[in-house]
């Protein structure tokens, strides 16, 4: 719906990755690609993290795993 549109256009404009303009009775948007490829960096980044730290939580719980077993 044109409700439900607006309201995604109006949380990527807040989030800085488009910008809105009026022309005429149209509204315009435009993406700021800098802002996006920033923003899929720090996503890979803290995936990157979490990833590690989930691995790292793993070996903690195979080493507990050993250790119950023994």
């Amino acid at each position: 719906s044109l409700t439900a549109v607006q309201k995604h256009v109006a949380m990527l404009e807040r989030a800085g990755l488009v910008s809105r303009r009026r022309h005429g009775r149209e509204q315009l948007v435009q993406t700021d690609m800098q802002a996006v490829q920033d923003a899929r960096r720090l996503l890979e980044d803290l995936e990157h993290l979490w990833r590690a730290r989930l691995d790292r939580f793993g070996d903690v719980l195979a080493g507990l795993d050993q250790e119950e077993s023994t």
